[in-house]
């Protein structure tokens, strides 16, 4: 199984290209394919993903990874979800609640939610 994936980007195919050295693995490595695309509507470039097999664990790797949040297709979005912030706001995106960002080893091990405490002043 392929992992693969297709985003808009608000920016031109030539940016997305001389920055695609910045993205994050597996986006940046040799195993992803990266095709250009302009985007319906003159809304930017779209940005279409493939990672070759070879990236993968099999069959049986794929499931084991999946249950752990490592599987390639994960970590794909993930990277090309950073990759898109990063070109379109200069930055990634992060909160006081995550600040390593969006993560899908951290959606893995979510708590349910608990109410705050309130902190007692002396």
């Amino acid at each position: 199984m392929n992992a693969s994936t297709a985003v808009t980007i608000n920016r031109p195919e030539n940016e997305i290209g001389s920055r695609l050295p910045e993205a994050e693995s597996p986006l940046a490595d040799d195993s992803a394919h990266v095709s250009y695309a302009a985007a319906p509507g003159d809304r930017g470039t779209e940005m279409r993903v493939v990672l070759d097999e070879s990236a993968s664990g099999g069959g049986l790797g794929n499931k084991v990874a999946a249950v752990l949040g490592k599987d390639p297709q994960r970590q794909l979005d993930d990277a090309v979800r950073r990759f898109k912030q990063l070109l379109e706001t200069g930055e990634v995106i992060r909160s006081d609640g995550s600040p390593e960002g969006t993560d899908a080893t951290r959606q893995r091990r979510r708590r349910p939610a608990e109410p705050v405490t309130p902190t007692t002043q002396g």
